[in-house]
C-alpha cells in the first residue's frame, strides 16, 4: 500500500525567516501573519506548523509532527543566513528522498534550483525596479496570463536553470523564470500568501500540484 493512501489530511510544514528582535540581542524565527491567513482561508480542514531553523535537526522535527507537505518560504538571499540555508537544504533533501511534495516560494524556488546545481543571478537595476515590491504579468506554458506580486532581486533564466527542472511560467516583460516544476516539487517566484488580483488562480495551481501527489478525496 502506498504511503499516500494512508494520509487522512494535509499537514504542512513551512520554513521560517531568521529575524532580529527590536531592542533585544537575539535572533528569532518568524513567519508573516499572511501565511496563517493563507492556510486558514485556503486549507481550513488541514493543519500546519512552522519549522525552526535548527539545521539538519529540522528533519527530525518534521518527522516528529508527521508533516506531509513541505513549503520553503520566502525572504532573505541564500548565504545571508547560514543556519537557515542548512535547515532548508536538509529538509529539501529529506522531502525529495521520501516523495513528500515540496512547494518552493521565492527564496525557496532559488534553494531548489541551487540544490539541483542551477545558478541564482543578481538582477540589474532595471530588473530590480520591475520585480521588487511590484506587480507584473506572468505567462504560463498554457498561455494563461496572470498579474502577480513580485518581491525579489534575484533571478533565474533559461541558462541558469538546472536541467532537472522544467519551466512552467515566465515574466511577460523580461522572460525571467517565474515558476518551474520538477519531480515532486513546484517552485513559484511570487508569494501566494500576499495580495494579488486573483488569489484563486494561485491557490488552484498549488492544489493541482498537491492533488497529483495525494489522494483526490482529501479535496
Amino acid at each position: 500500500m502506498s504511503q499516500f493512501s494512508l494520509i487522512d489530511m494535509l499537514r504542512f510544514g513551512i520554513t521560517t525567516r531568521i529575524t532580529q528582535a527590536n531592542g533585544y540581542e537575539e535572533s528569532r524565527d518568524s513567519l508573516a501573519h499572511d501565511w496563517a491567513d493563507f492556510f486558514t482561508r485556503e486549507f481550513p480542514k488541514d493543519i500546519w506548523a512552522s519549522i525552526p531553523n535548527i539545521g539538519s535537526d529540522a528533519v527530525r522535527y518534521f518527522q516528529s509532527l508527521s508533516l506531509n507537505v513541505l513549503i520553503l518560504s520566502g525572504g532573505d538571499s541564500i548565504g545571508e543566513t547560514p543556519k537557515r540555508d542548512e535547515t532548508e537544504f536538509a529538509l529539501l533533501d529529506y522531502a525529495l528522498k521520501k516523495s513528500i511534495p515540496v512547494i518552493a516560494v521565492c527564496r525557496g524556488m532559488q534553494i531548489v534550483n541551487s540544490y539541483f546545481g542551477g545558478n541564482i543571478l543578481m538582477g540589474d537595476q532595471n530588473f530590480v525596479s520591475n520585480h521588487r515590491a511590484t506587480r507584473h504579468e506572468v505567462v504560463f506554458e498554457d498561455e494563461t496570463i496572470l498579474s502577480l506580486n513580485s518581491y525579489h532581486n534575484n533571478l533565474i533564466h533559461e541558462q541558469s536553470l538546472s536541467p532537472h527542472l522544467s519551466v512552467l511560467a515566465r515574466c511577460k516583460e523580461d522572460n525571467s523564470i517565474e515558476a518551474f516544476t520538477g519531480r515532486g516539487l513546484i517552485g513559484i517566484m511570487w508569494h501566494p500568501e500576499r495580495e494579488m488580483d486573483d488569489k484563486n488562480q494561485s491557490t488552484k495551481l498549488i492544489k493541482t500540484f498537491i492533488q497529483k501527489s495525494w489522494p483526490e478525496e482529501l479535496f
